[in-house]
């Protein structure tokens, strides 16, 4: 496990430029049509003479092993270039890799979408692209097929409101009532799709714009919407008041006393009375006694000099007894729509395939075909994750780890990034990256570094031990541990295994005492009291456990870091790293969060504006900001959310807010990785 400097495998003059080169003018000379034609008078026979050529050529080496390890580890791309790099003359290197290449390209006639392979190999007659990769054009393809689908999405929610609207139904209950399975997964496979294109054009003349134009003719129809009228009683909420008391000189008596200059004179008698008037109003949606009141016209005086000179009639109110108010009742009627998964026969549909159809010349149905197609170009791309991968934690599980260790918040916030890794990275010969979650991890890789078996194959990409261990601290705590083991060790200072702490080091010996062969971060004690490490090991990834020459390793502590510095609660400066995600919202109610629509977070805390949701990769308490607002990874969600790292859902308190805000992609910064 030694890791020297990175170099370029090859012996100085081989040159591996040329033999792409060859491979590619094989490709066209060859033509699209003649190897479609070899491919049906039979594969088999052209797939042992191309076997037959690359035994010629390297009987008596160690390609055939070299061949069986590419292949495990990266599918036909591992093959070709192992077989290429274990050639010792340039000339040999050439003649297998026109073989294998001209192998590849009879059985991706078969087993291999097209639309991903044409611009590489120039399939379609033109010249292939120079630079591109199957793992970019996958992704471009993805992106389109993403963008198709989102607007399925959309026309379905706008589905929905069209359908409140003719009917006249009322758009809150009908928003409320929403039952959207659509929005947390959309249950499309884009290896699928693209596999499903390629053989309806027979592999031919199959073109990004075409696929796009040919899925958004059936958007429209990706999600389907069903919808039930009902109706709801509901409450109209009793209106009532209070009543405060006023006294009031009233008049009570008017008696004539004669005329003056033709004008009748009076005489008022007044007296001081308690009346009422309304004060607070009060709704109820239950039955409720109060105090009753009638309203009665008092005479109130009018004053001239001093002196009673006539009346007014002013409006109050006199106490009545008790009285029992009701709310009302009122009949609505809504909609409860339904937006369904995605259907999966609008692939059929949108490229006019019958899956039951034979597949030309092959022996196999369109529809066995297809899957056949999506299979291998996900092996292709992504080969195998390596044997004996540990099994990632779970929040529960990390936290609960975490909290035992007897240690404080800046080594605990150490620990939890490193920890956030067990089981999601895999070990890569020469792996280094900068901080936060690179998206390369776990996609095929050439190892370029040499003094490993897996020099020269295509590998998951993912840390060595030493990448490992300078990514958890560059992430956590922004410092540098610098190169391999032997530069970390350089940079750390021995510690007793008493004063050994959670985020310490470990270095394992050479097996002849010369230098270090592996690093490992002190992850602190099992519940059985064992010292437990996190490291990348070779034929695992990131694990946590506490190995068997754990007894062995020599304790250091890294010099360069201040262990006691406090973890910020609010993030400034320059993030660790930036991430497309796509957004949505949610809420706790029972649409959104099913069985969990109890306001509570998965980890713990109660819901608020600001808390996100976000697949495991990212521990709770990791920091993200989006268009300009920081949030806080407190939830999880449904495989949707857990098993794409680039999808975030945005807590709103109000379901209808949720809805209305909607979907979209942008360019976020992660400031911390866990707490």
């Amino acid at each position: 496990m030694a890791e020297p400097s990175k170099q370029q495998i090859g012996d100085g003059s081989d040159n591996y430029g040329q033999a792409a080169g060859q491979m590619a003018k094989a490709a066209r000379q060859s033509g699209q049509e003649a190897v479609k034609q070899t491919a049906a008078k039979g594969a088999e026979q052209a797939s042992n003479a191309a076997a037959a050529t690359v035994k010629a050529s390297v009987e008596g080496g160690k390609a055939a092993a070299e061949i069986a390890a590419g292949t495990a580890a990266g599918g036909p791309w591992g093959a070709v270039l192992s077989a290429a790099w274990s050639m010792r003359h340039t000339l040999f290197k050439v003649l297998v890799c026109i073989c294998l290449f001209l192998l590849f390209l009879i059985v991706m006639i078969v087993s291999l979408p097209s639309i991903v392979f044409n611009s590489i190999f120039g399939l379609d007659g033109n010249k292939p692209i120079e630079g591109v990769t199957p793992t970019a054009v996958y992704a471009e393809m993805a992106g389109a097929v993403s963008d198709v689908v989102d607007d399925g999405y959309s026309q379905a929610l706008a589905k929905v409101e069209r359908m409140i609207s003719d009917g006249g139904y009322d758009y809150d209950l009908s928003m409320e009532a929403l039952v959207n399975y659509a929005q947390s997964s959309s249950g499309y496979d884009v290896s699928y799709i693209l596999a499903a294109y390629s053989a309806s054009m027979q592999q031919q003349n199959t073109k990004k714009e075409d696929m796009v134009s040919k899925l958004g003719n059936v958007a429209g129809s990706m999600f389907p919407v069903t919808s039930e009228e009902k109706q709801k009683e509901i409450i109209i909420p009793v209106t009532y008041y209070t009543y405060q008391p006023v006294t009031l000189t009233v008049v009570t008596d008017k008696v004539k006393t004669g005329t003056v200059n033709g004008v009748a004179q009076y005489r008022y008698e007044t007296a001081e009375k308690t009346y009422y008037l309304p004060d607070e109003s009060h709704t109820s949606n239950e039955p409720v006694e109060i105090d009753a009141y009638k309203s009665v016209t008092v005479s109130l005086p009018v004053y001239s000099g001093g002196a009673v000179t006539g009346t007014t009639e002013e409006t109050y109110y006199q106490a009545d007894g008790k009285e029992t108010v009701t709310p009302g009742t009122e009949t609505i009627k809504y909609i409860e729509c339904t937006i369904h998964p995605f259907d999966n026969a609008v692939i059929a549909t949108a490229f006019g395939l019958n899956l039951d159809a034979p597949y030309e010349q092959f022996g196999i149905t369109y529809g066995e075909a297809i899957q056949k197609m999506a299979t291998a170009l996900k092996m292709t791309l992504y080969g195998i994750a390596g044997d004996g991968q540990s099994v990632p934690l779970t929040d529960a599980e990390l936290i609960a780890f975490v909290n035992r260790q007897n240690c404080n918040a800046t080594r605990k916030h150490i620990l939890t990034t490193a920890l956030s890794l067990v089981g999601k990275v895999p070990y890569f010969w020469g792996g280094k990256s900068g901080p936060g979650w690179n998206d390369e991890w776990n996609t095929p890789k050439l190892v370029t570094a040499a003094g490993s078996t897996t020099s020269g194959t295509i590998r998951p990409y993912g840390l060595d031990c030493s990448g490992f261990t300078d990514w958890t601290y560059k992430t956590a705590v922004g410092v540098n541990l610098y190169g391999g083991t032997w530069n970390q060790w350089e940079e750390t200072a021995a510690v007793s295994a008493s004063e050994l702490l959670p985020g310490d080091l470990g270095f394992l010996r050479e097996s002849n005492g010369q230098g270090w062969s592996h690093v490992l971060i002190f992850a602190g004690y099992g519940e059985d009291g064992r010292r437990m490490w996190v490291h990348s090991s070779g034929g695992e990834g990131v694990i946590l456990n506490s190995p068997s020459y754990e007894a062995t390793l020599e304790l250091r502590r890294p010099q360069n870091v201040d262990f006691d510095a406090p973890v910020p609660d609010n993030i400034q400066g320059t993030p660790i790293s930036t991430l497309e995600v796509d957004v949505t919202h949610y809420c706790a109610c029972a649409k959104c969060c099913g069985s969990n629509a109890n306001g509570i977070t998965a980890s713990g805390k109660i819901a608020s504006r600001g808390m996100v949701a976000m697949s495991s990769h990212y521990p709770f308490g990791t920091q993200i900001m989006i268009n300009g607002t920081m949030y806080t990874v407190e939830d999880r969600g449904g495989s949707g959310i857990e098993n794409d790292i680039h999808r975030v859902d945005i807590y709103v308190p109000d379901h209808n807010e949720a809805l209305r805000l909607g979907r979209f992609r942008t360019t976020a910064t992660i400031y911390r990785l866990g707490r």
